[in-house]
């Protein structure tokens, strides 16, 4: 009995609310008329909590649960629901013709969703790419194979997963070049066949479970869920204070449309925090009303600008880290060891020489102020990276031990803590795949 149950579950899809490589799913699951649930990842935690409880094969989304399995690999994954579902030939033969076109297909939406996340003088180019290697690669094969199979369907006469992804790149790429079928009318006679299947006319209907383009937008507000970022020195800030704090984590794209639409957002960008009566954007004029809100920004207008260059140099060097994190392995690993030896050299040898000089507990007159949270915050990331980075610093190494004792601060080091974790390996990994970084 509970074996039918968990046969007549619907399938669980788990992966952030976007497109990315679950978007194939999505379609080929629509395609068959078969209902899905979702559970969209927000947080690393939850990501976490599914490799720990040894859900993810190779520690990597997307993942669907179907048919008491957890099955991961997105090709993996397209196969197993094609061939349940009657989508994949009637014979060895048909399946390897249409294993063949969905790999090409595949290679085609991979550019494409790489896109949004190139940098943007890189993305109008990639545009270009596409546009050519779709008119000059790929759909003349399907233009081809169209004309001379003398059928509606790419295989056989029979919906396939190869009409399904092909759909569903053609789709992808009239958002970014609408006329891209312009020279190929049996495509455009098969996108409006497909289009009218009516499993894929309600898939492409409003309100269907069918992921809207990634733009900037949801790039930037991808990126913010995904990454402690800029946001993490403002935690770090109101912890300090003592100020208790609520979040509400971006999820989806409309989210952050809404945001925009009542006007919250002042150049379109997140972090925002709501206070005071106020929507305060752009990390650094946030940071500075807290501390001048906080006396945390020091006495007079002398200490203040201290303060400023203190900090200022400090998220340099934290902003070299968190950018790291994205690059090659090779790029990652140089440019790490180059972050290191300008803490070691540049950075940490000006704090320890104020440190020595001032003659006092905090880097600014003798009260805690903003510049030593940021410090602070940066000694702990660059520790990460290298334990023993403060060897030949003995006043940060005493600075460290006696800023991370301040009640306040204490508590938000403490497990537990709105404190977001550190990118580890598994972590990054899984943002490239979120992100396709």
């Amino acid at each position: 009995k509970s074996c039918k149950a968990m046969m007549a579950a619907k399938p669980k899809l788990h992966y952030p609310n976007g497109r990315g490589r679950m978007e194939s799913v999505r379609w080929v699951l629509a395609a068959a008329g078969v209902e899905f649930d979702e559970e969209f990842l927000e947080t690393k935690e939850q990501l976490q909590k599914l490799q720990d409880g040894n859900h993810l094969l190779f520690q990597q989304v997307p993942m669907v649960e179907i048919d008491g399995m957890k099955l991961v690999q997105t090709r993996s994954i397209l196969h197993y629901i094609a061939e349940k579902h009657h989508l994949f030939g009637k014979d060895l033969k048909e399946r390897t013709l249409i294993d063949m076109y969905v790999e090409g297909t595949l290679d085609l939406l991979e550019l494409i969703i790489m896109h949004p996340f190139l940098k943007p003088d890189d993305q109008q180019k990639e545009v270009v790419n596409m546009a050519q290697k779709a008119i000059i690669r790929y759909f003349p094969v399907f233009e081809k194979v169209l004309r001379d199979h003398g059928q509606r369907f790419l295989v056989g006469n029979q919906l396939s997963l190869a009409d399904v992804i092909l759909l569903q790149t053609i789709l992808a790429l009239e958002e970014k070049i609408p006329n891209i079928l312009s020279a190929f009318p049996h495509l455009q006679e098969f996108s409006v066949k497909i289009s009218n299947i009516p499993t894929i006319k309600k898939f492409l209907e409003p309100g269907s479970k069918k992921k809207p383009p990634p733009d900037d937008i949801y790039v930037r507000t991808v990126y913010n869920v995904f990454m402690p970022g800029r946001m993490e020195s403002i935690r770090w800030l109101l912890a300090a204070a003592g100020v208790e704090f609520e979040e509400e984590f971006l999820e989806t794209r409309e989210q952050y449309e809404k945001l925009q639409k009542d006007g919250r957002l002042l150049f379109g960008q997140v972090p925002l925090v709501e206070m005071d009566g106020m929507m305060l954007t752009q990390t650094r004029a946030i940071l500075s009303y807290l501390a001048a809100k906080y006396n945390l920004y020091g006495k007079d207008l002398k200490e203040r600008v201290r303060i400023d260059m203190y900090v200022d140099g400090t998220l340099d060097l934290m902003m070299m880290i968190a950018v790291a994190a994205f690059k090659t392995p090779q790029e990652k690993e140089e440019s790490l060891a180059l972050t290191v030896k300008k803490a070691k050299t540049r950075y940490f040898p000006v704090f320890e020489k104020i440190l020595k000089s001032h003659g006092e507990g905090f880097l600014v007159g003798n009260k805690f102020s903003w510049a030593d949270i940021q410090l602070l915050e940066a000694i702990l990331m660059m520790e990460e990276l290298d334990a023993s980075i403060l060897s030949d610093f003995p006043l940060l190494k005493a600075f460290k031990t006696r800023i991370s004792n301040i009640p306040t601060i204490k508590a938000f080091l403490q497990p537990g803590s709105q404190r977001k974790q550190p990118p580890d390996s598994h972590y990054v990994q899984v943002v490239r795949d979120i992100l396709q970084f």
